[in-house]
This record gives C-alpha cells, sequence and structure tokens, in this order.
C-alpha cells in the first residue's frame, strides 16, 4: 500500500488534524496509514509494530475522533475509553500523547489511575467522568472492587504492549476488567511482539479482528545502529567510561537487569564523574517521574534504568541505549532499543556482553533475524589503561595447612605467660603439662591452666588435663589405702 501524506487523508476530523499538525505530527507512518481507517468504522484490530513507530497515534486518534463526535460529558464515576498498559511509565506517555493529539480539543478529559501513588486525586477526577482513562491493571481492579469506577459505559477498549502485560501476570484482572466493560465494546490490542499466548487472548478479547503487521516480529527499528563489544563483567566499568567519554552520546539509556544493578551501576557512574538518574520497580512514582523529567529536559545526560522503562519512555532525542546487560527476555532488546530510533529519527545501541551472556546474545539475534557486529576481546580483564594484576598478587603467599590444637595437651603461650609457667620461657612453643604437682601447689590442684582465661569456663578459672587428674586421683586412693592399713 501507498503511504498517504496527510493524516486528513485518513480520514480524521479537521479539527484533530489540525491540532496534529500544531504538535509537529504530518506525516502519519506505517502502522498508522494500516490501522487508522479500518478504527475509524469500529473493527477490532490485532496491530504488530516495531517500538517507536507510532502505535498509540495508531489507536489514540481514532479513539479522539469518535469521542469528538460523541454528545454531552461522561457519566460521573465512568470512563467511555479505556487505555490499558503494563507499567506506570508507559501509562503517563500514553496520557501525554494522547493530550498532545487532542490539543484544542479542550473538552476531552483524561486521568491516570496508576499504583504508588495516592488514590484520593485519581478518585476525584474519576467521580467527575472522564472521556480517556490511562491505568495499569493492579490499581484499577482495585478502585472496581471498591465500588469507585463503573466500565458498563466504556465503548473503547486498548491494551498495549500486550504480550508485556501477559509476563508480568496481569492476565487475570486484563480479563476481570473486559467482562466488566460488556461486550459493546471496540477492542485493540497493540504490541511490537506477539507471544503465542497473544493469540488465546484475543479470541477471548476481539470480534472478529483485523490483523494488521506493520513489520515482522520482533524486528528493529533499520535506522538504530546495533553494536556489540565483548568484555568480562569486572571490565565493562571500564569500557563503559570510555564510551561515555565521546561527547557524541548527548543522551544515553544504560539499561541493567536487577534493580540492584541498576543502583551499582549509578554508583559507579558517580564515582567515575559522570552523573544519572536511576528509574526501577523500587523507586516511588514521584522519584521514577523526576527522574525521567531531569533526563527529558537535559538536566541529567544519563538515565539508567530496568526492562520497568524498555516501554515506558519516549523522550525526543535519545542518541544512545547502552545495554551494559543483557535482559533475560530476548524480546525485551527489542524494546530497549527502540528507545532510541524513534520516529524516524536515529540512534545507536550498543550492547555489553561478557562470557556468560553469550547464550542470550544469540537469542537476540536470532529473534531480530540478524547478526550483530562484535569487537572487544573477553580476555582483556581491565580496558581502562590500567594494568590488572595477576590473579592472587594482593594476597600474599598462601598459609599453609592449618594444625589442630588439642586443648588438652597443649596449652596456649598466652596462658603459659600470664600464668608465670616456664619463667624465662616465653618465647619456645606451648609443652606437655607435667605428670608430677609441684610441691608448693595445692594438693589436687594443677598448677598451670591449661586453656587460657575465658572461653566456657569463668575468667580466670583454671582447668585440669587428664595426666594431673589421674594423678591426683592415683594420690587419692593411695592415701585412703594408707589409712585402711
Amino acid at each position: 500500500m501507498t503511504l498517504l501524506k496527510t493524516f486528513h487523508d485518513l480520514g480524521l476530523p479537521q479539527p484533530l488534524v489540525s491540532s496534529l499538525e500544531a504538535a509537529g505530527f504530518s506525516t502519519p507512518t506505517k502502522i498508522q496509514v494500516e490501522a487508522i481507517p479500518s478504527l475509524l468504522k469500529g473493527r477490532d484490530m490485532l496491530g504488530i509494530a516495531q517500538t517507536g513507530s507510532g502505535k498509540t497515534a495508531a489507536f489514540g486518534l481514532p479513539i479522539l475522533a469518535a469521542l469528538m463526535a460523541l454528545p454531552g460529558r461522561p457519566r460521573p464515576m465512568s470512563a467511555r475509553a479505556l487505555i490499558l498498559a503494563p507499567t506506570r511509565e508507559l501509562a503517563v506517555q500514553i496520557d501525554e500523547a494522547i493530550r498532545s493529539f487532542a490539543g484544542s480539543a479542550k473538552r476531552i478529559s483524561t486521568v491516570l489511575v496508576l499504583g504508588g501513588v495516592s488514590r484520593h486525586s485519581q478518585i476525584q477526577k474519576i467521580a467527575k467522568g472522564v472521556d480517556v482513562m490511562i491505568a495499569t491493571p493492579g490499581r484499577l481492579q482495585d478502585l472496581v472492587d471498591d465500588g469507585k469506577v463503573w466500565l458498563s459505559e466504556t465503548r473503547f477498549l486498548v491494551l498495549d504492549e500486550a504480550d508485556r502485560m501477559l509476563d508480568m501476570g496481569f492476565i487475570g484482572p486484563v480479563k476481570a476488567l473486559a467482562k466488566a466493560i460488556g461486550h459493546k465494546r471496540q477492542t485493540m490490542l497493540f504490541s511490537a511482539t506477539m507471544a503465542p499466548n497473544i493469540a488465546d487472548l484475543a479470541k477471548d478479547l476481539l470480534n472478529d479482528p483485523l490483523r494488521v503487521e506493520a513489520a515482522p516480529q520482533g524486528s528493529t527499528v533499520v535506522k538504530i545502529d546495533q553494536r556489540v563489544i565483548l568484555a568480562g563483567a569486572k571490565a565493562k566499568r571500564g569500557v563503559l567510561n570510555e564510551l561515555l567519554a565521546d561527547e557524541a552520546l548527548e543522551k544515553v539509556i544504560i539499561f541493567a537487569r536487577t534493580k540492584h544493578g541498576a543502583d551499582r551501576v549509578t554508583k559507579n557512574l558517580g564515582i567515575d564523574g559522570h552523573e544519572a538518574a536511576a528509574i526501577h520497580g523500587n523507586k516511588t512514582q514521584n522519584a521514577r517521574q523526576a527522574a525521567l523529567k531531569g533526563f527529558a529536559s537535559g538536566a541529567k545526560r544519563i538515565l539508567v534504568a530496568t526492562d520497568i522503562a524498555a516501554r515506558g519512555i519516549d523522550v525526543p532525542g535519545i542518541t544512545h541505549v547502552i545495554n551494559y546487560e543483557l535482559p533475560d527476555d530476548a524480546e525485551n532488546y527489542v524494546h530497549r532499543i527502540g528507545r532510541t530510533g524513534r520516529n524516524g529519527a536515529s540512534g545507536i545501541a550498543i550492547t555489553l556482553c561478557d562470557g556468560t551472556e553469550r547464550s542470550k546474545l544469540r537469542d537476540i539475534e536470532r529473534l531480530i533475524r540478524r547478526t550483530l557486529p562484535v569487537s572487544g576481546d573477553l580476555n582483556l580483564a581491565n580496558t581502562t589503561g590500567v594494568k590488572a594484576a595477576p590473579a592472587g598478587a594482593d594476597r600474599g603467599p598462601r598459609p599453609g595447612p592449618r594444625t589442630p590444637r588439642n586443648p588438652k595437651t597443649q596449652a596456649p603461650r598466652r596462658a603459659e605467660r600470664q600464668m608465670g609457667a616456664f619463667a624465662g620461657h616465653a618465647d619456645e612453643p606451648a609443652r606437655s603439662q607435667p605428670h608430677h604437682q609441684p610441691s608448693d601447689a595445692p594438693r589436687g590442684k594443677p598448677a598451670h591452666a591449661g586453656k587460657p582465661a575465658g572461653g566456657k569456663d569463668k575468667p580466670g578459672k583454671q582447668r585440669w588435663t587428664r595426666s594431673q587428674k589421674n594423678a591426683a586421683k592415683a594420690r587419692r586412693e593411695g592415701g585412703r589405702r594408707e589409712r585402711v592399713a
């Protein structure tokens, strides 16, 4: 199909087209050309498009066009359209995009329903009724269960990044919310990748859907230059510093696999002189939004994130994506690097891969059906110019095997010095206790300790050796024999 030149050619109303032109949108993308005309006719849709290709406008513009044509205002505690997203960041991005598309259409109202923030303001906005509700499934399900939201008036349902939603365990809430809406709705499922279980969900939620595939599953934007640098786990920090020394990396997202890893990378960047903000699931929603705003405004050059942000960041001008650690799921690689090269722009994606991640790299190459160019050397322990010390060099010579000490036959030198035994021979090794009792020692008591003060015994208490016990026993028996005689 030949791409149409303007949004007006797609059948959108003129007020909406004017708003798009004012926002800087002039030429529709392929997925928008494929989806918008059919959605304007009320068809259900199963859409597959690479990340950054304009899916939000593909489903958002037809919904706005339909809402502008509806008379009156939405009923209290209801929403005319519901857009579900797997993460808070993606929900915020969709809300900003919808309001940008609506532009001068001031009567279009939106509300964000997210976890991690106060419910009170959300409930207050919903109480008046809204046109578009953008929500994460968990928080919305809570409000529905509490009777704060009625979905019976909802006529448009969108599941964005549906495969991610299923991966995060939202299948139950999604089905429950769809059931609460009812069958009189138009439903759209969009994703950059389409897992096999999406087909089962589509059968349950969609009615005779039109399948639109703007790009093969798992494909990446052609304008993203992808490359791999091999580096050992301990050498990655040095490689990252060398990359960031290049001023061409103007706005960079660094992806780590775990929340702890993201914090560690952020801390190391600060130590190495690079100011960065971190965003992951352990951060509060306000902290996450502050980090995103600082990154989007240019106050922070570097943003460190986990996969929670792989589908939720749509910041213009991201020049580079660096995978400090490869994702466990190859599909997340597609979403990660899709943060750059958006809306027709070009970008660079660099992946640091250590020896334990080679299998993950192969999974990624199979998914995107490309062999990525590789450089670097896994055998180099340090790439920052500092010569790595040989293994064990900073540990000194290894001690020999330790000989266990028998406390019953050997007395520590410290105890001997403290008790005054073997006077003048404090430097001699400990020796066995004598089998006889000195003449000036009390009868039946040892002359010196067989164990240092402390331990299980009370401080300063003496302990007999076996030989002393036997000698004392022999003297007692000899005394009894003498008295009997």
